[in-house]
């Protein structure tokens, strides 16, 4: 078993090979008022589900966990659910767009983004967020608290090969984990969603305080060499 290569990043980067070696962790990436924007609008959302979930070929149909969740929009349409109202995407859309151009990329194969949220109890399994024929895939994790005590744990850890559900978590972790990143509030994550990965929930030291994500994926990018693509007259914020 060997680690992954972790890169800790104080700004983000034009992307300029594919697929990426390694995970690459931005702290910081937004200002201090869009931070607490984005915080405050997950936190007071009115779609929140207990819907995310990860299932499996259990006989008894039961997900192997299932967390709260909010979905923004899926699809290669990007498609909105009708009880979803525009003000609801703004903030999403305009992250999602941030971060296409911040890493020089563009969605060919939108795959969903939306949100998690962890207390106490709710213990990721091991997943993954692609197909593993899907090279040009990209996953990013994007942690909105704006407070986070260490104690309260919360890590992301990242394997060398699937498991179902929990039993074996413990031997799964030592045997298998090729990487461990720590949940801190305007933290950035980038990855390639096929690595096997389970967010840990937060430990009862945490009490009711809810470890939350805004997740942003899909299946297929296109590098964007040239930065004038941008600025096309039919580039629309919201279609992009």
């Amino acid at each position: 078993m060997s680690s992954i290569d972790i890169h800790y990043k104080t700004e983000p980067f034009q992307l300029d090979e594919f697929p990426l070696k390694g995970v690459y962790v931005i702290d910081d990436y937004l200002s201090t008022e869009m931070h607490h924007a984005i915080d405050r609008q997950v936190s007071h959302t009115s779609f929140w589900s207990k819907t995310n979930q990860v299932r499996g070929d259990s006989p008894t149909g039961l997900a192997h966990h299932s967390f709260w969740g909010a979905t923004y929009f899926r699809g290669e349409d990007k498609q909105v659910d009708d009880d979803i109202e525009s003000k609801d995407t703004f903030l999403a859309r305009w992250l999602d767009r941030k971060i296409q151009i911040d890493f020089g990329f563009k969605w060919e194969r939108f795959q969903y983004m939306g949100l998690n949220s962890q207390t106490q109890g709710l213990q990721g399994t091991t997943h993954r967020d692609c197909k593993p024929e899907d090279e040009w895939n990209l996953s990013f994790l994007y942690y909105t608290n704006r407070f986070w005590n260490k104690q309260w744990g919360g890590a992301l850890r990242l394997y060398d090969e699937m498991q179902q559900g929990f039993d074996g978590r413990d031997e799964h972790i030592k045997n298998h984990q090729i990487g461990e990143i720590e949940f801190k509030p305007n933290r950035l994550l980038m990855f390639d969603g096929r690595i096997p990965h389970g967010a840990d929930a937060p430990s009862s030291k945490a009490r009711y305080i809810d470890r939350k994500s805004i997740v942003l994926r899909g299946d297929e990018i296109r590098l964007i060499k040239d930065t004038s693509e941008w600025f096309h007259a039919d580039d629309r914020i919201f279609n992009i």
